[in-house]
């Protein structure tokens, strides 16, 4: 058996300045979120709350100012 790294994925540039995204695993899509804190949250969506969410309003800020995107 071989040991390989796992592939790094920037957060930065997989959340595009959003504060959540939703991921697809096989047929079941996702939530990541990251808190006012900086935390990263993953929660199952249904179909229901992915046309409920409203589009990225406010971008993330590693020191955890908000700024609002127009």
């Amino acid at each position: 058996m071989t040991d390989t790294k796992p592939p790094l994925v920037n957060l930065e540039e997989l959340m595009r300045g959003c504060k959540k995204v939703i991921l697809q695993h096989g047929k079941r899509p996702y939530f990541l979120t990251i808190t006012r804190r900086g935390n990263l949250i993953l929660t199952s969506a249904d179909d229901d709350s992915l046309f409920s969410e409203k589009n990225c309003h406010e971008s993330y800020s590693p020191t955890g100012s908000k700024r609002t995107l127009r």
